[in-house]
């Protein structure tokens, strides 16, 4: 752990062989661990926010709780296959971006419930719901990053002018 570094550097210092030896292996460990958990982040987190399904936004923020907020919360989030604990535990619940944004304060295991519904009234009003598995996700992501796609534009005249905050 982080805490014992300082003594393991103290015995490398006093040429402790084994001790200079566990100094970098442990560090070693460190680095491939913050490597491993920030492409997994970037994975989770960038690619359920671009790709050319979905929408980005020219105009400033939009009030907490008003429709335009509710709706661009759905339509600039995109979803990983949800459903199942083990499936779910697995993605940090950061498969449900979609119901994240819509509802930030839900606890992580209501997701599930609230899924389907969010779905179903989506599809009811006609606004995209988008999910999809992680690689084709990336997929999106990429094909933004290299300029090959991109986010729509989502239109000023969907929204409502009371819906912003003023500047």
């Amino acid at each position: 752990n982080i805490h014992s570094l300082p003594f393991v550097a103290a015995g490398a210092a006093l040429g402790l062989a084994p001790v200079a030896t566990l100094a970098v292996n442990a560090v070693q460990n460190l680095l491939i661990a913050d490597v491993i958990s920030n492409i997994h982040s970037f994975i989770i987190i960038a690619t359920n926010h671009a790709g050319d399904d979905l929408y980005r936004f020219e105009k400033g923020p939009a009030r907490v709780n008003s429709g335009t907020w509710y709706m661009r919360s759905v339509v600039s989030s995109a979803n990983f296959k949800t459903g199942g604990d083990v499936n779910d535990f697995l993605q940090g619940w950061l498969n449900y971006q979609i119901e994240h944004h819509v509802w930030p304060n839900l606890s992580m295991l209501s997701y599930q419930k609230a899924a389907p519904q969010l779905r179903e009234l989506c599809e009811k009003h006609g606004v995209p719901y988008v999910q999809e598995n992680v690689f084709l996700r990336l997929n999106q992501l990429t094909n933004i990053m290299i300029g090959k796609t991109s986010m729509r534009e989502y239109k000023p005249e969907w929204e409502k002018e009371d819906d912003f905050v003023p500047a």
